[in-house]
């Protein structure tokens, strides 16, 4: 039931901000839930429990475009940490109807490390070495998501205490996606910080007016030797690191195969 740009939070939280305009869609989590339920007869009949105690569900990630919103609305990292608590409490609140509906393995991930991404460092470019981690990264950002994945983690934790009886598990997906920014070489990447498809613009290779599929921007030669695709988005190589972190470990706790 995913949705192209969703959100955690309801539109009426991002007007309350003041910020309605920058959410293009209206696709957050209790819709698409509602949407789930709603199709739910037509899938499993009468014996909905049974055949949902049986599926896996991955829950997001869930709050980067919450943050997106603010973000690009003209709120700063701190001030967008700020709706952290209430961003994340819809987070949980999401796997509990699941729960409830009978859900059984349930992966809650966690958001991304935004400060190492193109669109970030092209949009908030500074000429402050001080913004700036030893890798490139813009640290306010980053911060950011390591405020919301901590609380996160408390959720999750706190939801694996509510429920026993599930498998509840928290995907983290800053961590690994920052040991390839760190290590890029190791996971077989020549570039960290570069988008492979754009049109050639800046350090980063990213400009919001000639993004990937506009006119002018064209893909490089070899998708994945990059760790970001459109700046905005990893490559499938990336993806499928992720992927296999989840599944095996070590970056999902448990790990969906333990």
């Amino acid at each position: 039931m995913a949705i192209i740009g969703a959100t955690a939070m309801g539109s009426s939280f991002f007007q309350s901000l003041g910020v309605g305009d920058k959410i293009w869609n209206n696709g957050p989590l209790d819709t698409q839930i509602q949407w789930f339920q709603n199709l739910l007869p037509s899938v499993c009949g009468s014996s909905c429990k049974t055949y949902l105690s049986k599926s896996l569900f991955v829950l997001g990630e869930l709050g980067g475009n919450d943050y997106n919103a603010q973000l690009f609305g003209g709120y700063t990292p701190e001030q967008a940490a700020g709706q952290s608590p209430t961003i994340v409490d819809a987070i949980g609140a999401g796997a509990e109807k699941l729960i409830g509906l009978g859900a059984m393995y349930v992966v809650i991930p966690g958001v991304l490390p935004v400060g190492c991404f193109p669109i970030y460092l092209t949009l908030y470019q500074t000429s402050n070495a001080g913004d700036y981690d030893q890798y490139g990264c813009l640290k306010r950002f980053n911060a950011l998501s390591a405020r919301h994945n901590s609380l996160l983690q408390s959720k999750v934790t706190s939801l694996q205490g509510k429920y026993p009886y599930a498998k509840i598990m928290y995907a983290d997906f800053y961590s690994h996606v920052f040991d390839m920014v760190k290590s890029p070489a190791s996971y077989g990447f020549s570039t960290n910080l570069r988008a492979c498809c754009g049109a050639g613009g800046g350090k980063y290779n990213y400009q919001n007016g000639a993004r990937c599929g506009m006119s002018g921007a064209s893909a490089c030669g070899n998708p994945s030797s990059s760790l970001s695709w459109d700046g905005i988005h990893l490559t499938e190589a990336a993806y499928k690191k992720i992927a296999d972190g989840w599944v095996n470990g070590p970056y999902c706790h448990p790990a969906i195969l333990s």
